[in-house]
């Protein structure tokens, strides 16, 4: 991990590794890089992988502005123009998702390719559903670890994070850093009025568009709605909810290395 300085007024925390075209990997709201990283070992071996902590998690810059998808949309057109290797594939999760299609709206030419994860269609997709939402309000009562604990049953769809609880717990530790409220609900705030359909449609930028077809955070019709903006077909991963990028890494990583190889030709 390296500490890069994007802009005069903000740094953030960056994992750098392989060597190719760059492909920039970005977490979803209140998740941090280390959701990437066996799809970034993945492809790592053909392409120079860059993920990263978003301002406000872990050892990023806390600032306590700036919590919108549009600034960070910009933060990562900075980390592109900082890495001065683009352009770059913009791979994101969820929120992270909706960042990399609002730093595609803001400067297209530094982008070359898109691909979206769990990712909200907006307005016009469906609202999650009222279950979903009543469990995330009794969570966000809760202290961190317990919240986070409360969170699993929405995000995954299988046992895969009590197979592997050590990836909660240091998830957990590093969300315990002191990150502003804002950091937390600014984002999401934001995400609820971003409307990419329209925009989306005169892109001309390729894209591929992920998710799981378990989502109950983010129901699948929302990757319906994205793809054919975007003039493609969703692909939807068996066994696997709205943290598909870690519960079923290697189904990622395999559309990933198509989609990306597809590129190239």
């Amino acid at each position: 991990m390296t500490r890069l300085q994007i802009s005069p007024d903000l740094s953030l925390d960056v994992a750098d590794q392989g060597d190719g075209p760059l492909v920039i990997l970005i977490a979803g709201g209140m998740m941090d890089m280390d959701q990437w990283e066996l799809v970034a070992d993945a492809l790592s071996d053909a392409y120079r992988v860059v993920r990263y902590d978003q301002r406000g998690i872990g050892e990023s810059d806390q600032p306590t502005e700036g919590y919108t998808v549009d600034q960070f949309a910009e933060d990562a057109v900075n980390l592109i123009k900082a890495l001065d290797s683009g352009p770059a594939v913009l791979i994101g999760n969820s929120l992270g998702g909706t960042v990399a299609l609002g730093a595609a709206f803001l400067e297209p030419g530094l982008v070359r390719g898109i691909v979206t994860c769990a990712t909200n269609a907006g307005s016009t997709g469906p609202p999650t559903p009222p279950e979903t939402m009543q469990h995330m309000m009794r969570g966000a009562q809760l202290p961190v670890p317990q919240a986070a604990a409360a969170m699993m049953d929405i995000l995954f769809a299988t046992d895969f994070i009590d197979e592997h609880p050590h990836m909660l717990d240091e998830a957990v530790e590093k969300r315990s850093k002191g990150a502003p409220m804002i950091a937390t609900l600014g984002p999401l705030q934001s995400v609820l009025t971003f409307d990419p359909i329209e925009r989306l449609k005169t892109l001309n930028i390729p894209m591929l568009v992920l998710h799981g077809e378990e989502d109950v955070l983010v129901p699948p019709d929302h990757a319906q709605l994205l793809a054919e903006a975007a003039g493609t077909e969703p692909i939807l991963i068996p066994n696997a909810g709205h943290a598909l990028v870690v519960e079923q890494s290697d189904a990622v990583a395999q559309n990933l290395t198509t989609f990306l190889s597809e590129l190239n030709e």
